[in-house]
């Protein structure tokens, strides 16, 4: 279980950065990080912000990527007013959760949103957190339109530790995944 919230000041009232988050950001490397909370199954080491089809009480997934898309332009918007200069994004990440239980479509156009909203820096890297179980070779057609990277092990037996589900037939796609056009890197 997460510790308590450090104690800080309040968000400011009118929404707009604190200076102490705006100084230097021109010099600080800038990433952006997109938060998809969906999971297949709860497992129990995770404290992330997840959720299961059973436990979204109506909601959709499908309306997820608009909402991400809408909340791309906002956090521009606060980022400009608060006078933080426009600049590239050198890296983006897709965690969660797992983000490959989205239409590789929608992971797609969230990045052309933040394309569209910030620009991507030269060589910049594209990572989507993925389970070999959420991804098939189309996926990673789909994803390696705007992705670099697609993080997942290819280890079974982190998975049985973790009571995740791997097997061989579900990693193959996976481990292909350089012949769709994305970087490797498995992790054990």
């Amino acid at each position: 279980m997460a510790g308590p919230l450090p104690i800080a000041d309040p968000a400011p009232a009118d929404g707009l950065l604190p200076a102490s988050a705006t100084a230097d950001a021109a010099s600080r490397a800038f990433g952006v990080y997109v938060h998809v909370p969906f999971c297949r199954v709860r497992c129990g080491y995770c404290d992330f912000n997840t959720y299961t089809a059973g436990e979204l009480r109506g909601l959709s997934q499908a309306a997820y990527a608009d909402q991400a898309i809408a909340e791309v332009a906002f956090a521009h918007g606060v980022l400009a007013a608060s006078g933080v200069p426009d600049r590239a994004a050198g890296t983006v990440f897709f965690g969660g959760g797992t983000p490959t239980l989205l239409p590789a479509t929608d992971l797609v156009r969230m990045l052309g949103a933040i394309t569209d909203a910030f620009g991507l820096a030269p060589g910049a890297e594209v990572t989507t957190e993925a389970n070999p179980d959420s991804v098939d070779a189309d996926d990673l057609r789909r994803l390696a339109d705007g992705a670099s990277r697609a993080c997942r092990s290819a280890c079974s037996r982190p998975f049985r530790t973790c009571s995740r589900r791997s097997t061989g037939p579900m990693i193959r796609p996976a481990s292909r995944s350089s012949s769709g056009g994305l970087a490797r890197r498995v992790s054990t």
